[in-house]
């Protein structure tokens, strides 16, 4: 009779990787801003990016070339027809209240990212959305901080998010996926892709399952992830976590 502790270890982890990256454009995604690094707080700026009552939203055509340019280069299918949806939530670096972004009919589906072994990591889709504000926390960390400041430079700015299917099976083979990745991303010249900057960020979904099984287990995902170190050695513990809660009962 096999005990929980076998069942601990007869497991594989399934894992699928977000991954956002900022695009090189002179202007943000739905307005005539400036989108660069670096500038004083809240100066890039305007009804649009900032959500004010009667402001109207255009699509930069930049933008779109670029990504049907990285989708292109990963071997996607472009859309003929694509459409932006509203993506509500309440936080206080997205002044509108919701993100402008794709879900049902994106700019691109299919593609794939292969590894240095040779294999291919399958994409769902590459999809055109606006970055949010960036909040800055007072203090040494976000627990002491006794105010945040938000910066809204950022807000707007396009971002590509491109999604994996779930099979990526290591924390190694996520790393691996995310440096090629990079440099598609990069050698297409459609993002500077500096992760210091926040020009590329990942959220990591993970959960494990029976040696075997095709069906997913209860995943987790770990948001915002700004090194491919710090995507390995999450992932690495979220494993090892979920492992522990078998053996744990």
């Amino acid at each position: 009779m096999s005990t929980v502790a076998d069942n601990a270890q007869a497991t594989e982890a399934v894992i699928g990787l977000e991954v956002h990256v900022e695009l090189l454009t002179a202007s943000k995604m739905f307005c005539g801003c400036r989108n660069v690094f670096g500038a004083p707080p809240n100066t890039n700026v305007c009804p649009i990016c900032l959500g004010l009552p009667g402001s109207l939203p255009v699509a930069n055509a930049k933008a779109v070339e670029y990504l049907c340019k990285a989708g292109l280069a990963l071997g996607c299918d472009i859309a003929a027809y694509s459409k932006f949806d509203r993506k509500n939530y309440f936080y206080p670096d997205m002044p509108k209240n919701y993100q402008i972004s794709q879900y049902d009919m994106p700019l691109t589906t299919g593609g794939s990212v292969t590894l240095p072994s040779g294999k291919a990591v399958r994409l769902t889709r590459i999809h055109l959305e606006e970055d949010t504000g960036k909040n800055v926390h007072a203090g040494e960390s976000i627990a002491k901080s006794a105010y945040t400041l938000v910066d809204y430079n950022r807000a707007g700015v396009p971002l590509m998010e491109v999604v994996s299917e779930p099979e990526i099976t290591s924390a190694r083979e996520a790393e691996e996926y995310l440096t090629e990745l990079k440099a598609v991303m990069s050698y297409s010249g459609v993002s500077d892709v500096k992760m210091h900057e926040g020009s590329l960020r990942c959220d990591a979904n993970v959960s494990i399952r029976p040696v075997g099984s095709n069906e997913l287990g209860t995943k987790v995902e770990i948001k915002n992830l700004n090194s491919f170190r710090s995507v390995g050695r999450a992932i690495e513990y979220e494993i090892e976590r979920m492992r522990e809660c078998l053996r744990s009962g």
